[in-house]
């Protein structure tokens, strides 16, 4: 055995001075030259039943297989390698049992996901999904075990094998979150929330040949979303020999490919304003409140009583919590005489990960459109683009026919059937634009009707319950853009795609300008701080790059005037004069704020806006609180002066469409959530630039760029290794941690 052998060996070796010393010497790593060596011109064709890992130098994997579910093994272990942990915690908290790992504070998270039914409805219509569906998941998951059987010395008691329902349940999870989001307005009226609070963006476009300088088409993505579980970014890039080639982003524990490009088309998605969810307001029975009202007779909720294992410092408690429900749906609040109960059109979608999985192996705008056709996004924008200059654009919503005479966005009256949904809308009722004549196509999370100029999409033409949506600054932004950009080059693309550039700071300075031109003269301003404001917003170009030394002041200001502009009486609000004296002295506050936090005015936008990864900060240019750029961060100001982001733009991707295609990218800061590993925030130091990274398609480039390699399932050798390697790294920590005190000769 190998392990013996290597007892051997270590009895007649110097003694090494450290645990990694003791592991090169006792285990050495196989060089990668003879990994290359050794599996020659089959380095890309792995055999039947294994799957080839070769990660590059940003531990992106470039994972190979014969059949697609090799490929979904491999997906499964890579992503395992890079971020079980993570993943885990993402499958507990779509199986509602986040809170026995992680405490309280995920009370509401279980709560959340047990109400909806997550993973119960999963389990259920598991076997109903397609064969081959089941049978990618099931491989995916699979890969996730092996890596846990490998590692399980050195893994939490608490990890568990997963199972293909789990990768389902998550699937829901994500979908719900962001269907439910529709609800806000409803929500609010009755002092309820989503459950996921931060609304998340993206901004996509793409160009036909006639209007790029490399005269082929070029798509460009930025994804917007928290850069924390589970949300944080994971780029791959997939590949067998029965046709998938696809690369670009996922989420961790999901085996598709939810945004990027295969060798034919690139996509993307936006949230979109698809209302998928309704509160009804229930009239509860004085006699039993667990009875309600509906037309003539009272129904009875059913109930389920839920025990949520939660973690504390004592250990393991229980807390039980009775869930409602009514024909409509889950109860989210009741009282003595009331109660609301949420539907939500995506309660019943199980076969998300199916319509990614066709959409990554579709070839021109028919496979992709089929696959659009299941309805299982129920609320995004989807932008396609191909090779041969072809494009769509398509308001996914899986939106129900409903009543016209009701108000949608607020709570309807639940003891009545004309409030009843009837069938879903069809996908031929969808909002959708094919290759229009300007040759663009773009969105920012704006309505369907500025997507491009002359859509030929009005909201009169369809139902008003559908939702619809607005154009704020981004779609402004990159609408103007691209309109008077004929020739566009793919590095001017490349900066729009992180374009950090503020339309209201157009319209808001010159309130200052006004107010301090009319006044200058008698504003008492003794050490000229007043004044050095002005001028630094007047030479501002308005873009939040990270060298802006008017982005801080500008935030900061706004915010205050904001403050400012609340406490006034709403008829005074558009007189110029008041907002002009609001503006200046707004100013005057923010100065003084900024000397005694700062000591200065003039500090970088990158000096104060930072996000923190690995106890490091790092620089990052991007729009600043209460402002939208397509460049999009979200961020907070601290007592200690800083911005520290918490997501936005969490994924980029400019690809140009062509024969031979070639894609660059980023992410927010690394694709491993592993400290100790290079790409742990090897990308962080590019956010502040912007600069996009090559993504490695062909063989011979992702070869030349080539850091590791490995072939899964591991063959029984490398296992034993392994498995020694970590009882020996556990055993040497053990042995630290009761090393005796030094003999200092005394006593």
């Amino acid at each position: 055995m190998l392990v013996c052998a290597l007892r051997v060996d270590h009895a007649h070796a110097a003694a090494p001075s450290t645990f990694q010393d003791s592991v090169k010497l006792f285990l050495p790593e196989v060089p990668l030259a003879s990994r290359l060596e050794q599996y020659g011109d089959l380095l890309f064709i792995p055999p039947e039943g294994s799957a080839r890992i070769l990660r590059d130098r940003y531990g992106v994997p470039h994972i190979y297989g014969r059949r697609d579910v090799d490929v979904a093994f491999g997906f499964g272990y890579a992503q395992a390698q890079d971020h079980l942990i993570p993943m885990l915690l993402n499958y507990r908290a779509a199986a509602g049992t986040a809170s026995e790992v992680l405490g309280a504070g995920y009370l509401e998270s279980d709560e959340r996901a047990l109400l909806w039914r997550i993973r119960s409805i999963a389990v259920a219509r598991y076997g109903a999904l397609p064969p081959e569906i089941r049978d990618l998941i099931g491989a995916f998951a699979n890969g996730v075990n092996h890596y846990i059987d490998v590692y399980r010395d050195e893994l939490p008691d608490w990890v568990a094998h997963v199972g293909g329902t789990d990768v389902v349940a998550l699937s829901r999870w994500l979908v719900m979150m962001f269907a439910e989001q529709a609800g806000r307005p409803e929500l609010a009226k009755k002092g309820l929330t989503p459950f996921l609070r931060t609304r998340a963006t993206s901004n996509m476009f793409v160009l036909g040949g006639s209007r790029t300088a490399v005269g082929n088409p070029v798509f460009v993505m930025d994804l917007h979303l928290p850069w924390r579980a589970p949300f944080q970014p994971y780029e791959a890039h997939l590949v067998s020999r029965e046709g998938l080639n696809v690369a670009g982003v996922t989420l961790f524990g999901i085996p598709v490919i939810l945004a990027g490009h295969n060798l034919h088309m690139a996509w993307s998605l936006a949230a979109n304003e698809a209302d998928v969810f309704d509160l009804y307001e229930l009239k509860l029975d004085p006699a039993n409140r667990k009875r309600y009202v509906f037309e003539k007779e009272k129904r009875r909720m059913s109930s389920q009583r839920v025990q949520i294992r939660v973690a504390d410092p004592q250990g393991i408690r229980e807390v039980e919590r009775e869930l409602l429900y009514s024909h409509h749906g889950p109860i989210y609040k009741a009282g003595d005489d009331w109660a609301y109960a949420g539907r939500c059109s995506a309660e019943d979608v199980v076969n998300t990960i199916g319509q990614f999985y066709a959409i990554n192996r579709a070839r021109d705008p028919d496979a992709f459109e089929a696959a659009l056709r299941k309805l299982q996004l129920p609320m995004f924008h989807v932008l396609y683009g191909d090779a041969e200059g072809r494009m769509l654009y398509v308001y996914s919503a899986r939106s129900p026919n409903r009543a016209e005479e009701f108000d949608w966005r607020s709570p309807v009256p639940g003891w009545v059937p004309d409030t009843e949904w009837r069938r879903i809308i069809g996908y031929e009722r969808l909002p959708r634009i094919l290759n229009p004549r300007v040759d663009f196509l773009q969105n920012c999370n704006v309505a369907p009707n500025f997507v491009t100029h002359d859509s030929g999409l009005r909201p009169t033409d369809f139902p008003p319950y559908m939702g619809w949506g607005g154009l704020d600054d981004r779609g402004q932004r990159l609408l103007t853009w691209l309109s008077a950009n004929r020739k566009a080059t793919l590095r001017q693309l490349k900066e729009l795609a992180r374009d950090p550039y503020l339309i209201a700071s157009e319209e808001l300075k010159a309130f200052i300008f006004r107010a301090y031109n009319r006044s200058w003269w008698e504003i008492y301003d003794p050490d000229r701080r007043l004044a050095h404001a002005v001028e630094l917003l007047r030479d501002w170009d308005n873009r939040a790059t990270v060298d802006s030394r008017a982005t801080v002041l500008f935030s900061l200001w706004k915010n205050r005037f904001n403050e400012l502009n609340s406490g006034v009486l709403p008829e005074q609000t558009s007189r110029l004069e008041i907002l002009e004296k609001l503006a200046l002295e707004a100013l005057r506050m923010v100065v003084e704020q900024m000397m005694a936090t700062y000591g200065r005015l003039d500090v970088p936008w990158g000096e104060a806006h930072v996000f923190e990864r690995g106890g490091r900060l790092f620089p990052v240019g991007g729009s600043a609180p209460g402002t939208r750029a397509l460049h999009t961060t979200w961020s907070k100001p601290g007592e200690d002066g800083l911005f520290r982001v918490e997501g936005g733009s969490a994924y980029t991707m400019v690809v140009e469409l062509a024969d031979s295609l070639r894609s660059w990218s980023l992410q927010s800061f690394g694709n491993s959530e592993d400290p100790e590993s290079d790409n742990y925030h090897d990308q962080a130091a590019m956010q502040a630039t912007g600069e996009l990274k090559r993504f490695r398609l062909e063989r011979d480039e992702v070869h030349a760029d080539l850091r590791s390699v490995v072939s899964v399932p591991l063959e029984q050798a490398d296992v034993d290794r392994e498995r020694f390697r970590i009882r020996w790294k556990l055993n040497s920590a053990s042995e630290e941690a009761v090393e005796p005190e030094p003999d200092d000769g005394g006593g």
